[in-house]
């Protein structure tokens, strides 16, 4: 799978405008997904220092192991998705509180 970039648009909302734009997301489809991530790192932190960030995340019933990178810009990440087959060991009571090095 070839990586992506990621593009994130954030938008603040006045108070005042809030309803509006809740409804007119509310008219458009949707759809909920419960999501649980654990994000790793090295002991010394080399990759949050490189810029750099390595999670697992539950996306329903898929694992989906991701890199994320800088890319060309502060609104643009590289990102690297691996959905995992198979059953995955994650160790008996890590989630939630996990006591991992993040």
């Amino acid at each position: 799978m070839p990586p992506m970039t990621e593009v994130e648009l954030k938008f603040q909302v006045p108070a005042t405008a809030r309803r509006a734009v809740e409804a007119a997301v509310e008219r458009g489809a949707s759809r909920r997904t419960h999501l649980q991530a654990i994000y790793f790192d090295t002991p010394d932190r080399r990759l949050a220092a490189a810029g750099i960030a390595l999670r697992l995340r539950r996306e329903g019933r898929q694992w989906v192991q991701t890199a994320k990178a800088a890319g060309a810009d502060t609104m643009q990440r590289l990102e690297h998705n691996v959905p995992l087959t198979g059953a995955l060991a994650v160790p008996a009571g890590t989630l939630p509180g996990a006591d991992w090095q993040r």
